[in-house]
């Protein structure tokens, strides 16, 4: 039985099996010794155990059936009528003590055979090896089984009662002790498998049982009148082990209700977790949908322009003359719509390319000074900004910092054509570029006094596929993807960005880059950063959507 389960066991698990022999047994010494030496009796405690083991071990039977409840094992229920015999035999002999005087039989007569403890042996084992069809009806007809050891119970007892009494004489004493050594015997190899059930499941529940059944098992087999130097302190041990035994179910259970109450509250907070990462979840695929109508009407407008101006160009392919005039009419036409188009792709493209990890920046020891300035005042010159009032100011008049010139110049010029975008004629746009927390940060602000944007859209202003005007009726176009590539790459430099929360009117973008350098620099040769005509073509296409 046991033994066979050993061999299928680690050698840890037989370690462990050896300090619980090792441990059972000092201790099994240890409770001789404070018997033998320590007035039990005399202690205020002890003098009341048997009101307190009439109170605790109601508490730990109802406690077992709670552990049955809720685990729904059928172990448990069985655990359960273990301490139901327990505790019933204990308030059968209480109650008998009034009529016999059960301890003065018991002390003049060592015929006791201990049935009921037999009783919870057999129990025990049904309980180990469950497959059988005693436990299984059992388990299916719960309060039958209850009623059952109750009544075993009792039989047991009065059996016992009733052969010290009138049939001690036909006993022999040396075969019922070798009997009841071999059972006891037979108990703790049980005792000991649900110890190997504890390190197999790896559940606190089995160690509970194991060591409740542990105190149990030794309150039986300390009920050896040769051990005691006063049989009194014997009876005292036994109450005060059995009441031990049963505190440890309670104080378990305790245990387990706090344990549960943690999970379950950790449990709320992952359900409130999911349902809120579901409703962003939802709140995304909402934005992603509108994402691609706005992305269908994006690339549909410019090609269905560009389509129509072919067709109409075709109509006078015959006539050079009514060709060149309308060609001249709607160059400019074709020519912005065919930029709206590549800038929408560029942006799709980088935007993926963020997602996947696979956008390079290539940083230099960049004048981040003149790269602002210079794409500042470009955008001022262009045409559709004229009749806005675009202002340039610094406080340092040369920085050099780690930056990716191009990605950089892609930021500032998609802040300043937002700008342009929502602000009326005649009104002002401010670039402006200061040190910030003694030198460690360069800031990059740019405000204008434009409409604005509500405050419930600012906070998830970065966030992609999010547009304040999602018709396709709006005044200005725009694919809601140009403030998240800008968050990736001021991101990318260690930066942030964010927007300035103010009533006024407005909007007002803050750009804080550190200022620090790289020590291997890359050939500046790659990048022109004053070439005149690349920085134009750069603001024809990041301006392409404003009519």
């Amino acid at each position: 039985m046991l033994t066979e389960g050993i061999k299928g066991i680690n050698k840890k698990l037989i370690t462990i099996i050896l300090i619980n022999l090792i441990s059972f047994y000092l201790i099994f010494r240890l409770n001789i010794i404070i018997a033998n030496n320590v007035n039990l009796s005399s202690l205020t405690l002890v003098k009341d155990i048997k009101g307190i083991n009439y109170i605790i071990g109601f508490i730990s039977v109802f406690c077992c059936f709670l552990y049955y409840y809720l685990y729904e094992d059928n172990y448990f229920y069985m655990f359960s009528l273990t301490y139901v015999s327990i505790y019933s035999e204990f308030l059968i002999v209480d109650f008998l003590t009034r009529y016999i005087d059960v301890m003065s039989l018991m002390r003049s007569n060592s015929s006791f055979i201990g049935l009921a403890s037999i009783f919870r042996t057999v129990l025990l084992y049904l309980t180990i090896f469950n497959k059988n069809k005693i436990t299984k009806l059992l388990c299916k007809n719960r309060l039958i089984g209850v009623m059952l050891v109750l009544v075993f119970n009792v039989l047991c007892v009065l059996m016992d009662l009733n052969i010290m009494q009138y049939y001690s004489h036909i006993i022999n004493i040396d075969v019922l002790m070798k009997i009841k050594k071999v059972i006891n015997l037979a108990t703790y190899m049980l005792i000991l498998e649900v110890c190997v059930k504890y390190f197999k499941e790896k559940e606190f529940n089995y160690f509970i049982t194991f060591a409740s059944l542990s105190v149990m098992f030794l309150s039986r087999i300390l009920l050896v009148k040769s051990l005691y130097k006063d049989e009194s302190m014997m009876y005292a041990l036994n109450r005060c082990l059995l009441a031990l035994g049963f505190l440890i179910i309670i104080i378990s259970l305790f245990w387990e209700i706090i344990t549960k109450s943690k999970e379950n509250k950790e449990l709320s907070y992952e359900v409130v977790n999911q349902k809120n990462e579901m409703y962003k979840l939802k709140e995304e695929e909402e934005m992603r949908s509108q994402f691609f109508a706005n992305i269908s009407h994006e690339l549909r407008t410019p090609l269905n322009i560009i389509i129509s101006s072919f067709q109409l160009l075709r109509m006078y392919n015959y006539n050079e003359e009514e060709f060149l005039k309308y060609y001249n009419k709607y160059e400019n036409t074709i020519s912005q719509n065919c930029s709206r188009m590549l800038r929408l792709i560029n942006n799709i493209i980088d935007v993926t390319k963020f997602d996947a990890g696979c956008f390079k920046m290539n940083f230099v020891n960049c004048e981040i000074v003149s790269l602002v300035e210079n794409v500042t005042l470009s955008i001022a010159e262009y045409e559709k900004a004229r009749k806005r009032n675009i202002i340039f100011d610094t406080d340092c008049e040369f920085l050099e910092i780690k930056c990716d010139p191009e990605n950089m110049e892609r930021a500032i010029l998609n802040l300043l054509s937002n700008a342009i975008k929502f602000t009326s004629d005649n009104g002002n746009i401010f670039v402006n570029i200061e040190s910030e927390n003694n030198d460690k940060y360069l800031s990059i602000t740019i405000k204008d006094d434009g409409i604005g944007i509500p405050k419930d859209f600012r906070k998830s202003i970065f966030e992609r596929f999010v547009q304040v005007d999602k018709s396709f009726r709006r005044n200005v176009e725009g694919s809601g993807i140009g403030l998240s590539l800008v968050k990736y790459i001021v991101n990318s430099h260690d930066g942030e960005i964010y927007l300035k929360d103010t009533e006024k009117k407005g909007c007002e973008f803050i750009i804080n880059l550190p200022n620090v350098k790289i020590e291997e620099e890359l050939d500046e040769a790659e990048f022109n950063l004053h070439k005149k005509d690349e920085i134009d073509s750069k603001i024809l296409i990041e301006l392409s959507d404003i009519k």
